[in-house]
């Protein structure tokens, strides 16, 4: 029944997380795993606290978007050791570029994918509709199953 499972990551502690569920679901299920980041389009993006915690240790001061997307590179390697970890073993990496949510969504559809992880800041169903955070509005727009890990 599951057969691919894409999962989306930002470097936050909740989308690694959501990354080992996933990963020990695809590994249950003999799943191949997508693991995503996205980056949005014509500016550098908000960088979580650990990749500008990682930009600093790199001595890049002030990251373009090249610079963005190594660090990206560097956190699904990252992320991919982590689903090997968790019991994954059929797994592919992307970067993608365009708005977060949508591309997300679009990259299901695209992968065919049977469910979608993703990893929440912990915001309550009333404070994401008001804030309209990405986890959110993946939930709202997907058309497959979305697991969001807190």
């Amino acid at each position: 029944m599951i057969e691919k499972i894409l999962v989306a990551v930002d470097g936050s502690a909740h989308s690694l997380k959501a990354v080992e569920y996933a990963a020990a679901i695809a590994g249950a299920c003999n799943a191949k795993l997508s693991i995503l980041t996205v980056l949005k389009p014509r500016k550098v993006p908000k960088m979580s606290e650990e990749l500008r915690k990682y930009a600093q240790l790199e001595h890049i001061d002030d990251a373009d978007h090249e610079a963005i997307k190594l660090l990206s590179s560097d956190l699904l390697a990252h992320a991919k050791e982590v689903a090997k970890k968790s019991g994954a073993t059929d797994i592919e990496t992307s970067v993608e570029t365009g708005p977060v949510a949508r591309t997300i969504v679009n990259v299901a559809v695209m992968k065919k994918a049977s469910m979608i992880a993703i990893g929440s800041r912990g915001l309550g169903n009333i404070e994401a509709t008001l804030r309209g955070g990405v986890s959110h509005r993946v939930e709202l727009l997907a058309r497959c199953p979305v697991l969001t890990v807190k």
